[in-house]
């Protein structure tokens, strides 16, 4: 059967690796008849509107969708369903999942034979820096001629590991200046209370984990040490992902995660319930993808807020993985979601020897809060001075930062009167950080883990943040916020305390308003509450009710 280059699917070059890979050897014939999973992201229905489209009449209206909206306006066409259930039928291939609001199908085969059928010659890679060898192919995935405008990404035939964490602990010969409680982070940043302290309210944020689990005995130490009830931790496996500990790794970033967006939301609602949904992946980009289109459509937890710590430089990914989160992130929006993302560790050139900046993703996405890095002094819930993280000269890390090589400078920056260009030929694109917060591991996080107090940083601990600062403010206004990057970039700089001083490494620098170093600058809670209330207010003007009626959403 013919079949024809899927755009962007190609990680290494046709015929060779690309630098800092090496192919390691062939699959044995154990490994080709061992069963492989893929899920294929269909293209958005032709003639209805687009996510782009849908999002600013939302927006508009001040509304989001319902569960049952996102799947009717956005589901893919019916004949496209069945042209690639068809398909995989006749190929002997086993439907496991299907998602008609994030348009995604997951299948199930021998690797062998979803090699034959996505032409491509599967084999064992290894990446330089790494002992872990991984599945992945030399060049474009091919789908069958008759599927070549329908299927927008195949993942999981390449199963590397996609993505790290962003956490920083002290260096070694540098205890920590100051560190501080999520409580105390939460008053300096003036997070807003909720009225009666959240008395009555449930609250639901989610947080994307790659890796680790949460210990029970960090959990409840850690919150009782603050005087806090803890909050209640559901887990969610996406595609059968079991977590593992993992002491040395990533079991620190799930604990600075829920201590973080927990302590922050229970300070400001001690009498609220709160849980926090972890959406347990596997470290690859079908993991990573599938992770965040779950929270997208969780019809049963729906969670207001999802925080992620985990990254990559852009061209650590293919483009058809990054278009195709993007493209969830956008669902999770319309349904209201609020996604927040940390930058990265290693300055702008994200700790690459190459002389080019490197911009994060998911934290590039333009439907994504980005979140960069500051080094805070704060006494009595009051900030003494803030500047842009950066203590690469000292052989540490810095906030991430740049331009996007991927994404166009979004609506809201350009009509905000920005147009980011990267330093690398001046070329636009979506701008990033959207805003910053404490991440300097000299004046860190205390952070209870694997059974004793520790200091921690990064801009991990920055999403987890700004999750909490979207939970209490939905919860103040009981309503979802989805995007609120629009309102924001509108207020230009109201709601925020401007960073004018330090860069990332690099040719970002910090400057008065929205710079590619801090963004807007740190949050002040309580005015970005007052922001997003003020453009709800003018949205819901006279006329706003018929005018979400006619678009048939629901009022937020």
């Amino acid at each position: 059967m013919q079949a024809v280059p899927l755009a962007g699917s190609a990680y290494h070059e046709a015929g060779r690796p690309r630098a800092g890979h090496r192919r390691v050897r062939p699959l044995s014939t154990a490994e080709l008849q061992q069963p492989c999973d893929v899920t294929l992201m269909l293209r958005e229905r032709p003639g209805a509107p687009t996510l782009l489209q849908s999002l600013e009449w939302t927006r508009a209206a001040a509304a989001h969708l319902t569960d049952a909206q996102l799947r009717a306006r956005h589901a893919p066409a019916h004949s496209d369903r069945e042209s690639v259930m068809a398909w995989a039928r006749h190929n002997g291939l086993r439907v496991l999942h299907e998602d008609p609001a994030t348009r995604r199908i997951s299948l199930r085969g021998t690797t062998a034979r979803l090699g034959e059928l996505f032409g491509v010659r599967l084999e064992r890679f290894r990446a330089d820096a790494s002992s872990v060898e991984y599945r992945g192919h030399a060049g474009p995935v091919r789908v069958p001629a008759l599927l070549q405008d329908v299927v927008r990404g195949v993942y999981g035939l390449d199963d590397r590991p996609i993505a790290r964490t962003h956490l920083r602990e002290p260096d070694a010969s540098r205890a920590a200046l100051v560190s501080y409680d999520p409580p105390d982070i939460a008053a300096a940043y003036a997070y807003p209370p909720l009225p009666r302290f959240g008395e009555g309210l449930h609250l639901v944020a989610g947080m994307i984990e790659l890796g680790g689990v949460t210990h029970s005995a960090d959990l409840a130490a850690s919150f009782t040490r603050l005087g806090l009830l803890p909050p209640a931790i559901l887990n969610v496996s996406v595609d059968g992902t079991v977590p593992q500990p993992d002491p040395s790794g990533a079991d620190l970033e799930v604990a600075l995660d829920y201590q973080v967006l927990g302590a922050m939301v229970m300070a400001m609602a001690p009498r609220a319930r709160l849980t926090i949904v972890t959406y347990n992946a596997a470290n690859t980009e079908r993991g990573f993808i599938d992770a965040v289109a779950t929270a997208a459509s969780d019809e049963v937890n729906r969670p207001l807020a999802v925080s992620i710590s985990w990254g990559a430089p852009e061209d650590g990914w293919s483009e058809q993985g990054m278009r195709g989160m993007d493209s969830a992130f956008a669902a999770g929006a319309l349904r209201g979601v609020t996604y927040s993302a940390a930058a990265g560790d290693a300055g702008s050139t994200d700790a690459s020897d190459d002389g080019r900046q490197h911009p994060e993703f998911p934290a590039s996405s333009p439907h994504v809060w980005a979140c960069g890095g500051t080094t805070l002094l704060a006494v009595g819930g009051h900030v003494i001075s803030e500047t842009v993280w950066n203590e690469l000269a000292l052989g540490a890390g810095a906030a991430g930062s740049g331009v996007s090589r991927v994404f166009a400078p979004p609506a809201y920056q350009t009509g905000a009167g920005l147009h980011p260009r990267s330093a690398d030929g001046g070329l636009p694109g979506r701008g990033l950080p959207d805003g910053a917060g404490v991440a300097d591991p000299v004046t860190g996080w205390n952070v209870v883990a694997l059974g004793r107090l520790r200091v921690t940083g990064g801009t991990s601990a920055v999403a987890p943040m700004y999750t909490a600062l979207w939970t209490l403010v939905a919860g103040l206004r009981d309503r979802r916020i989805g995007m609120p990057h629009p309102a924001l970039y509108a207020a230009r700089g109201r709601g925020f305390r401007d960073i004018v001083q330090g860069d990332t490494g690099g040719p970002y620098a910090a400057r008065r308003g929205w710079d590619t170093a801090s963004g807007w600058g740190s949050p002040d809670g309580r005015a970005i509450a007052r922001e997003l209330a003020l453009a709800e207010r003018r949205a819901r003007g006279p006329g706003a009710r018929a005018h979400a009626e006619r678009l048939g959403v629901e009022l937020a």
